[in-house]
């Protein structure tokens, strides 16, 4: 008896390479090559699924903005119920930060869409979403830098692979939050 094969599962299985591959080297240096290996499957299965690289990395991309944007439904919540929004906004931060993988793939995703108009709809889900759940406790003016800010330092804290600032965070936070 021969094994069933799984079309969808071996999809899956691609996409999930592709993110593990950007992560690793990041979205100009991915090739069919190395997703195929990363994912266990014949080259040939990642172009019969993916017939362009492009087509595969924004699949891996639209991947990880969906955790992200699962992330954000979620930093609502627990903001909503918060009793002190700057704290909440510093340990989110710092939560998001420990998933070092999956933080370069969506900041890949920025940079991506910078270069590449197709790309920008899913990059704007995190940054509308972000900005989204800042207006909420900064208003519309205040939100837009609140978001700026919280971006920044994850950016830079991702980059510099040192701890986030949690009271620079923090100052700055409160300030934007209560004005």
């Amino acid at each position: 008896m021969t094994a069933r094969r799984d079309p969808e599962a071996r999809r899956r299985a691609i996409v999930t390479a592709a993110v593990r591959a950007i992560a690793d080297v990041g979205v100009g240096n991915v090739t069919h090559r190395r997703i195929a290996q990363l994912a266990g499957v014949p080259l040939g299965s990642t172009t019969y699924y993916f017939p362009t690289l492009d087509d595969l990395v924004a699949a891996a991309l639209r991947e990880a903005i969906e955790y992200a944007r699962a992330d954000l439904e979620a930093w609502a919540e627990e903001l909503t119920v918060s009793a002190n929004v700057a704290d909440t906004f510093v340990d989110l931060a710092a939560r998001y930060l420990q998933d070092r993988e999956r933080v370069l793939v969506e900041y890949e995703l920025y940079l991506a869409a910078a270069r590449s108009p197709e790309l920008r709809p899913v990059a704007e889900l995190w940054i509308d979403g972000l900005r989204g759940i800042c207006a909420r406790f900064a208003g519309k003016d205040r939100g837009f830098a609140l978001a700026a800010l919280i971006d920044g330092h994850l950016m830079q804290a991702l980059v510099t692979e040192k701890p986030l600032d949690a009271d620079a965070l923090r100052a700055g936070v409160e300030r934007l939050v209560t004005g």
